[in-house]
Parts: structure tokens; C-alpha cells; sequence
């Protein structure tokens, strides 16, 4: 809006053919206002951000404080008018980032509690990160934090002016005091974050986050749940997992029936993650419920191997649109007996009268299969052409409660 004003701006001032030399302070300023707005535009192009997003963020950040001194310096100083929606905008932003601040501070816990530190380990080539933090904090699955390495100079001199935002792996009921992250190294900081953590060189850096960011996603009202992922997409569902088996420990959801499709390119791509998807399976035990089914199709085999544990690697892309049938059907949920029982009538409470002493249903413990009576959810952070091919599964379906959510963290 503020490029197109400027252009029209422009288009007038070069319609009227007024001379606007630059020895003037106002008219230069204008120029530079004009030349930021540009270059800001051209920033926009996506081959920029992926020569170097540091870079890029930083220009932008240096453009847009360009932009609003040199708009200041272009209005007439003696007319008050003006120069109050540069007053106003800037006092919104002040306040604003105050309020960050004071958030920022406050759940670091910087003055009552010891500043935080990461262990930073290599997994099998992607970065394990487990924040200290003695605070404690309420994250939610599926939500991330902008993380901030004030001082790690070998590893990135420019580390004290970069945050970078995480998935939240770790997940649990109350505030966690220790906060996992898996981060996919990809190019400039990440990169080099994973060289110095395999070769031994990160010693428990201090680190500070603002957050957590994103929105949490109610999963407990939905009978089955099927998370759909793509290479490094699986670190936006493993607290999604955690929680979603906590809740059918505890009794809390009314989730049944989960299932993860993992697509990967070549093996290496998941071994990482390994560790964590054991950890969500030993956790789904309760009465043999086994509610959690992963499987994992790999493009690069074809054959069928194990994978972890109760993990089946099958070949070739995965067929998704047999895989949402056969959840939508609900032909495998899993839910308890019911037994009937009848009540004994001396036993009954003084207050209740016959007619409400009727035979009651409950829980045997048992396990049978079933239809789906219940809403489906299927969560999503895939490449574009599985996002698409599961937006138009959903679509045909919305009549019969199927949802569908993509996540934040999308893999490229």
C-alpha cells in the first residue's frame, strides 16, 4: 500500500512538471524514500531470501528505518499535522516493542532465575537442541519459539543479531523446564551449527527465545487423527503425538485411532528421528491399546524393511488417497466393550428410585474394532504436492466431520 501511495505520489508530482532539484534536503529525502520503497519491493522476489535469509532480513530491517527517518526528514517541519502519522506509527511500534520485551524477559526469567542453556548435539545429522530453562513454561503442541545465541562467534559472528524459529518437540502437561528442539540444517547458520555440534565445539551456550509462537490446535474432540508428513515435516507432529497419547493414558480425549504417513526421500532422511517416534510408541501400551500406526514410505527402496520399532518402511510413494479412505471408513478404530451389568437393588442408593435403576454399559478393557462415529482431523506439513492431493481428499468429505489443518512448518 505504501509503494502503490508512492508511485501515485510520484506519477503526480512528474504530471504537474514541477522541478524538484535534489540540493533541496526535502526533495532528496523524498528520493530516498522512494528508492527504499523500491528496493524493498525487490526484496520480495524469493531469489533473495534464499541467497541468504540472515542477509536478507537484515537489508529489509535497514530499508524500512531508512524509509520512516527519511519520510520524516521529507515533511514539512513547521506543519504539526503531518508529522503526526509519523508520531503515531512510531509510538504503536515503541509500544509494541516494549511489550515484547517485557514478554521476552519475563519468560526467560532473566532476573529471578538463572539465564538458560542448550545442549546442542548432532542426531544423525540433523541438530538436537535441549534448552534448560528453570523457569518453566507452557508450550503447546505444535507451537515453535524464536530462538536467540546471543554470543557464539565461531560458529556465526552475526549470531548476536539472528533469531531463528524452532518446532517445539517435547510436550507435556504442566510447564516444561526442559525444552527439545530438531532442527534440519539447511544453509548459513543451521549449517554450521550442525558442524560445530559434531565435532564437540559447542559447550552449553547460553540462549535466550521469545515465544512460543503459533496457534494450538484442538485435537481432543476428534475420534481419529491422521498426520500426513514429509521429510523434516515430522518435527512439527511428535508433540502433537505425545499429547495425543497422554490424552487416551489419561482418559482425557476421545481419540481412538492415530496414524502417521511419512514420506522420505532416502532412509537417511528419518533416521534421526527415530529415537523420538520409539519414544511416543512405548508410550502407547495402556490396556495393548496400540491406537498409534506408523508408516513410513520410501522412495528411494523397494522393498519392504522394519523401521524402528512397530514401523513399517514400505516402497515407492506413499498412496495416499487409500490411506484417507481407510481412515474415513474408521475400520480400524479401536474402541472399548461395552458389557452389560445389572444392578443389585439393596445396594442401589436410598434416593434412587426403580425406574432409574436400569442396566448400565461399561468398560471391559477390551478392545474391538469398529466405524467411525466421531470427526476425523487430518493434520498436514508436507511438500506442496502432498498438501494439494490432501486438500482435495478433505474436500469430499467436510459432510462427514473430516477437518483438515496445516501446520505451521511446512518443508520445502
Amino acid at each position: 500500500m505504501a509503494f502503490s501511495l508512492s508511485i501515485v505520489h510520484v506519477l503526480v508530482i512528474a504530471e504537474s512538471k514541477i522541478s524538484l532539484p535534489l540540493e533541496v534536503p526535502q526533495n532528496l529525502f523524498a528520493a530516498v524514500v522512494r528508492s527504499s520503497l523500491g528496493l524493498l519491493i525487490l526484496l520480495t522476489v524469493p531469489i533473495f531470501r534464499r541467497l541468504s535469509y540472515e542477509l536478507f532480513l537484515r537489508t529489509h530491517q535497514a530499508l524500512a528505518m531508512a524509509t520512516i527517518y527519511s519520510l520524516w526528514r521529507h515533511l514539512p517541519s513547521k506543519e504539526a499535522f503531518p508529522l503526526a502519522y509519523v508520531y503515531i506509527s512510531a509510538g504503536l511500534f515503541s509500544v509494541l516493542l516494549l511489550v515484547q520485551i517485557v514478554l521476552i524477559v519475563h519468560r526467560n526469567g532473566i532476573f529471578r532465575y538463572r539465564l538458560s542453556r542448550a545442549i546442542i548435539t548432532d542426531c544423525y545429522g540433523a541438530v538436537h537442541i535441549r534448552i534448560q530453562h528453570q523457569k518453566g513454561l507452557k508450550i503447546d503442541s505444535g507451537q515453535y519459539i524464536n530462538l536467540w545465541i546471543p554470543w557464539m562467534p565461531f560458529v556465526s559472528f552475526w549470531s548476536f543479531l539472528q533469531t531463528h524459529p524452532f518446532m517445539v518437540i517435547s510436550w507435556t502437561p504442566g510447564k516444561q523446564d526442559t525444552i527439545e528442539l530438531f532442527v534440519q540444517p539447511r544453509r548459513g547458520f543451521t549449517r554450521k551449527l550442525l558442524y560445530h555440534a559434531a565435532n564437540g565445539h559447542l559447550r552449553s551456550p547460553v540462549v535466550m527465545f521469545s515465544g512460543p509462537h503459533g496457534t494450538s490446535i484442538a485435537m481432543d474432540e476428534y475420534e481419529s487423527v491422521l498426520m500426513v508428513v514429509s521429510g523434516f515435516g515430522i518435527a512439527a507432529h511428535l508433540s502433537s503425538l505425545k499429547k495425543l497419547i497422554y490424552g487416551y493414558n489419561a482418559r482425557l480425549g476421545r481419540t481412538r485411532r492415530i496414524r502417521l504417513v511419512w514420506q522420505l526421500r532416502n532412509q537417511a532422511d528419518g533416521i534421526g528421528a527415530v529415537s523420538f517416534l520409539n519414544n511416543a510408541l512405548d508410550e502407547d501400551k495402556l490396556d495393548d491399546g496400540r491406537i498409534l500406526l506408523i508408516t513410513i514410505h520410501l522412495e528411494s527402496h523397494d522393498i519392504v524393511i522394519p523401521f524402528g520399532e512397530r514401523a513399517i518402511v514400505y516402497p515407492g510413494p506413499a498412496p495416499l488417497s487409500r490411506i484417507f479412505l481407510e481412515e474415513v471408513s474408521g475400520e480400524n478404530i479401536k474402541q472399548p466393550e461395552k458389557q452389560i451389568v445389572g444392578q443389585d437393588a439393596n445396594k442401589a442408593e436410598t434416593w434412587e428410585s426403580e425406574k432409574l435403576r436400569e442396566p448400565r454399559l461399561i468398560e471391559s478393557g477390551k478392545a474391538k474394532d469398529t466405524t467411525r462415529d466421531g470427526k476425523m482431523l487430518v493434520m498436514v506439513s508436507g511438500n506442496d504436492d502432498i498438501r494439494d492431493q490432501m486438500r482435495a481428499l478433505v474436500q469430499g468429505h467436510i459432510q462427514a466431520g473430516v477437518s483438515l489443518v496445516e501446520l505451521d512448518y511446512q518443508p520445502k
